[in-house]
């Protein structure tokens, strides 16, 4: 038995269609940890500071970068199939 890719699921649309997700999970990871990383810089402290759910708002934006990317890695894994 080998595990040869079935020629039906590697048709072109099929790869356009997978390729269009995996680059919008990107995309939307690297735009969420991007604007994380801007709202700690000096300049925005003051965005950084205002309370959210009992915290700042930098720090939980900081300590949910793991969460956030556990759930798109999820939708990668469902998804990709």
């Amino acid at each position: 038995m080998t595990d040869a890719p079935d020629s039906a699921t590697a048709t072109p649309a099929t790869i356009r269609k997978k390729a269009l997700l995996f680059f919008s999970l990107f995309a939307v990871f690297f735009v969420f940890y991007l604007g994380t990383a801007i709202i700690q810089t000096p300049e925005c402290r003051h965005i950084a500071a205002i309370p959210f759910l009992g915290m700042p708002l930098g720090l939980f934006l900081s300590l949910a970068i793991f969460p956030v990317s556990w759930i798109l890695i999820a939708i990668f894994f469902v998804k990709g199939k």
